[in-house]
């Protein structure tokens, strides 16, 4: 009897194990997310259907060791516009040059704007060089929103050298990341 049962289990084991396999499954959009991402491209979506039909106005406002910068690049546009669409893609894409940050601000409906940032070296000590890194995060929403006020939406962080433990970071909560990052920008609206 002991021996029937081991048999049997034996037999229900190598049964269990033959029904395993791995098999190949067709890509989708979202599986080329990553090799995007690794390549320097990063998008971000936001539903505006909130401010729908209202007028905004897009700004950057730009910081240099937590003071923003006097004249900075502020009003993006020189005019407002219309908010035609429910979807506000903010992305950042590769550049030619280590000096500079491409961005593309696409309104749905609306209007599509491509331009670039400059961007501030800092000194990796350890490594005796000076770098260009910067990372891109975006603001936790806004609640509730209000009208003539600034809503920011997307963070652009440089890193920082950390002396203590000999490396560049920019790690934590935005609130963090700007307490340490020499240089930053703010991407948002206001609507009317």
């Amino acid at each position: 009897m002991k021996q029937t049962i081991i048999t049997i289990l034996l037999a229900l084991a190598a049964m269990t194990g033959q029904g395993q396999e791995i098999k190949m499954n067709e890509a989708t959009i979202n599986d080329y997310i990553p090799l995007l991402n690794a390549k320097g491209y990063q998008a971000y979506s936001f539903d505006v259907s909130a401010i729908k039909g209202r007028n905004v106005e897009v700004y950057f406002r730009e910081f240099v060791n937590g003071k923003e910068v006097e004249n900075s690049p502020g009003l993006l546009f020189p005019y407002y516009f219309e908010a035609r669409g429910d979807k506000l893609i903010i992305g950042f894409l590769p550049s030619e040059t280590d000096s500079l940050a491409r961005y593309c601000f696409s309104w749905e409906n609306t209007l599509s704007y491509n331009s670039s940032l400059k961007l501030k070296q800092i000194y990796w000590e350890s490594e005796n060089k000076y770098i260009y890194s910067y990372r891109s995060d975006p603001s936790e929403p806004t609640s509730p929103l209000e009208k003539e006020n600034f809503i920011p939406l997307m963070y652009y962080s440089s890193f920082w050298y950390d002396a203590e433990d000999r490396i560049t970071r920019c790690c934590g909560s935005i609130s963090d990341i700007i307490k340490q990052s020499p240089h930053y920008y703010i991407l948002g609206i206001k609507y009317y």
